[in-house]
């Protein structure tokens, strides 16, 4: 067998389709542009809907690198935007309904401890009921999540290079950065309500020079703040902790992988985002969103129902106040008065050996769980 090598050898150039075909010194019109983001649009629901092996991830990936090269990234940018919160207020809204469900099926029953319903704040409700109902939403809000990060992982490749270039040069949040944003402000932070349209509204005219009804400092500041899912989902949380506390969970290292799940997601909300131009378009009153999420809706309040649970069980386990008060710690002066004249229910000894078996739990939880709080668990056990 011989072999000409006089035979030259030609590549033939990768076939173009579609937006692939605009040569790099010529225009795009918004007219296509609009129909090119169309593709890309409807590849995001698909992948929503799970159907991400239907696609052509490096067609996807070229339709949305020329439209960033022909200057059409800010467009490009905002549609993206625009469908992902769509989805998440679809899932905000299924969310919604079964928080109102849970609220609802709560003031029909149990009260928690502290007087209050679900949404009301309150780590106490020990119904199995009420616990299994909580866990039930816990998942939901569990799932949600994890979706949409495997979600933003897929739409991140897509827009890649609109990352490395449109983004980075306006100083824009990144793809997957974007994503979490949304997800905090369209879920986490969404408020009780079956629909935001009127909401959305008010915001728009009190962002465009505040038409219809203006409400004077002292209004605004007796206002209560909106409930918001992540409002029920703490409270939800707590509750959860509880029951584990007082050794009443049904298959608690699975219902502990749902909490630690809850706590991670927390934790990646509270990541710092890119601080840039893109904020202003997501406008939030007053200086909150500057709060990272994990402490300002869940660590705070834990560290309290954490003091306020240990406080009670030492009131309860070095006295007999417990038949004079339910186990709560009193408010009246001359009942705690006389509770403290009461003999012990145990000794120093054993109420010091109790201490730190109760120290060495939180530890064991906090690990569990990730909680970023272990010192602070130990002085509250104390």
């Amino acid at each position: 067998m011989s072999f000409n090598n006089n035979r030259k050898l030609s590549i033939k150039p990768f076939r173009q389709t579609g937006l692939s075909s605009f040569a790099h010194g010529s225009n795009m019109d918004q007219s296509t542009a609009m129909s090119a983001f169309s593709s890309l649009s409807t590849a995001i629901d698909e992948i929503h809907s799970r159907n991400a092996s239907l696609l052509s991830f490096e067609e996807l990936y070229r339709n949305a690198y020329n439209l960033v090269l022909h200057k059409h990234g800010g467009l490009l940018y905002d549609g993206v935007a625009e469908r992902l919160g769509y989805h998440l207020e679809k899932s905000a809204g299924a969310l919604v309904q079964m928080a109102m469900g849970l609220e609802a099926a709560s003031a029909a029953g149990a009260v928690d401890s502290r007087g209050g319903s679900v949404t009301n704040g309150g780590g106490g409700g020990g119904n199995m009921d009420d616990i299994n109902a909580s866990i039930a939403f816990l998942s939901s809000l569990s799932s949600t999540w994890k979706e949409h990060r495997v979600t933003m992982v897929m739409v991140r490749d897509i827009f890649m290079y609109m990352d490395r270039t449109y983004v980075q040069q306006n100083r824009k949040m990144t793809v997957y950065e974007l994503g979490l944003f949304l997800f905090r402000r369209v879920v986490w932070e969404r408020e009780m309500t079956l629909t935001q349209e009127g909401q959305n509204e008010g915001e728009g005219k009190m962002a465009s020079g505040g038409q219809g009804r203006q409400m004077k400092p002292q209004q605004i500041l007796d206002v209560d703040p909106p409930r918001t899912l992540g409002n029920v989902a703490s409270t939800l949380l707590l509750r959860v902790i509880r029951q584990d506390r007082l050794d009443r969970l049904d298959d608690a290292p699975q219902r502990i992988a749902l909490l630690r799940s809850c706590i991670h997601m927390l934790l990646e909300l509270s990541m710092p985002n890119v601080v840039g131009s893109s904020t202003s378009e997501y406008p939030r009153g007053g200086n909150s969103s500057a709060i990272p999420v994990y402490e300002r809706d869940f660590e705070e309040a834990f560290l309290g129902e954490t003091q306020d649970f240990y406080r009670n069980e030492s009131a309860g386990r070095l006295s007999h106040a417990t038949g004079l008060g339910g186990g709560e710690a009193s408010n009246n002066i001359l009942v705690d008065s006389f509770a403290s004249k009461l003999p012990a229910k145990y000794s120093a000894m054993e109420y010091v050996h109790l201490a730190k078996s109760r120290i060495e739990q939180e530890k064991a939880r906090a690990s569990s769980l990730d909680l970023p709080l272990l010192h602070a668990l130990s002085y509250c056990a104390l």
